[in-house]
């Protein structure tokens, strides 16, 4: 079936030509909505907004920043947005990078290398492809890492294992002249970390402060397998220490005195650090030195070629008769220690260490992201200080 409509015929404007009165009339009104376009939009002519339309700037500062975070930026005001979106598509592919994720290119990689690194990085990557929208630095040791390739959220009960104790010196000093002793880095693989200084007024930001139970856990695998280790040890040892303490029954056996005690949660950054003897087998070490030279990517050929003179007895490297005849070689080094931690009566309890450190009545240190637990006492003083 079809239906007929008559349309009606539309009569045609006729057409004039315009004179002086309403050619002026045009430009008033297109004046006027210019302003009203600068009216809503006032943020078209500060330096940040025309900063972000730049796009050498705007590339640099998007290589620091994943997926969600340039759509949070876009979606600060008008201007910015309109000045990302001639430059979209470039700049989601600049956005921050997962480490894990594997770019395949035949110009630059062939097949072979491609698959060593495809195999090494399995290891601690997650399930499934990396991601883009949700990447940030690993707490630990800051490499860049995906949602796909971080640790499950750890429970209450692991969280609560993270604390280390300090010395005396250490929990009792003054926060700020903590965190400036603390300007060194952790470690080798963390040698590029640098923590700046403080104020001496004690006016500093919450970023020296532990935040893994307000904040998302952003551990890699890596990093969050051992962590779990070390912190199972380390409830090892206050176990062990908790089971021989004279007030048990037990033979005094000076735990605590001397170099004998737990040693201080900063380690090698302790206000009362010292310099000790460590013996350390050659293997394990040897071991563990090839694995950080293939991960960082440094040339080991020279290490292989010259093995006679660096693996070979010397002067720090010892042969020892092991158990069974077994001629082993240990390396004798120097290395700063924390200075042992105070035990206290609560300590006594079978299970109950570390109570005060738990509970926010001592400060602490954490072992996760390698900063400070400050106490109720220090919360409340920063407080004061800042009011």
């Amino acid at each position: 079936m079809v239906v007929a409509i008559k349309l009606e015929e539309d009569q045609l404007p006729t057409l004039r030509r315009l004179d002086a009165r309403d050619e002026r009339k045009l430009s008033d009104s297109a004046l006027a909505s210019d302003a009203e376009v600068f009216g809503d939009n006032p943020n078209r002519e500060k330096a940040i907004t025309k900063a972000m339309g730049c796009y050498p700037v705007i590339r640099e500062v998007i290589s620091y920043i994943d997926l969600n975070s340039l759509d949070a930026l876009s979606s600060t005001c008008r201007q910015v947005r309109v000045n990302l979106l001639q430059y979209r598509k470039q700049l989601i592919k600049s956005t921050l990078r997962c480490e894990n994720e594997v770019v395949i290119s035949c110009i630059e990689h062939r097949y072979h290398n491609y698959l060593i690194e495809r195999e090494n990085n399995s290891r601690n990557q997650g399930v499934g492809r990396c991601a883009r929208d949700f990447v940030d630095h690993c707490r630990r040791c800051d490499r860049v890492v995906c949602r796909n390739c971080v640790i499950k959220p750890p429970s209450s009960a692991l969280l609560r294992c993270r604390h280390r104790r300090m010395c005396l010196m250490c929990s009792q000093i003054d926060l700020s002249s903590l965190v400036n002793s603390r300007s060194a880095s952790f470690g080798p693989t963390l040698s590029y970390i640098w923590h700046p200084t403080v104020n001496q007024s004690g006016n500093f930001s919450k970023t020296y402060f532990c935040s893994c139970v307000s904040d998302r856990i952003w551990l890699c695998k890596a990093c969050g397998r051992s962590v779990c280790s070390a912190d199972q040890d380390y409830e090892r040892i206050w176990k062990w220490c908790t089971r021989y303490l004279p007030s048990l029954g037990a033979i005094n056996n000076s735990i605590g005195d001397g170099g004998c005690g737990v040693p201080c949660g900063l380690g090698e950054n302790c206000a009362k650090a010292r310099e000790v003897e460590m013996e350390i087998d050659c293997d394990a070490e040897d071991a563990r030195e090839n694995n950080l030279d293939y991960i960082s990517g440094r040339n080991t050929s020279r290490r292989c070629s010259g093995g006679s003179s660096q693996v070979g007895p010397g002067y720090k490297r010892h042969e020892i008769e092991g158990i069974g005849g077994v001629m082993k070689k240990k390396l004798v080094k120097i290395v700063r220690v924390g200075a042992s931690v105070s035990e206290w009566r609560d300590d006594s309890v079978v299970d109950n260490f570390l109570a005060k450190e738990r509970d926010g009545s001592a400060r602490s240190w954490c072992a996760w992201c390698r900063k400070i637990i400050p106490s109720i006492a220090d919360r409340n003083l920063q407080l004061s200080t800042q009011d």
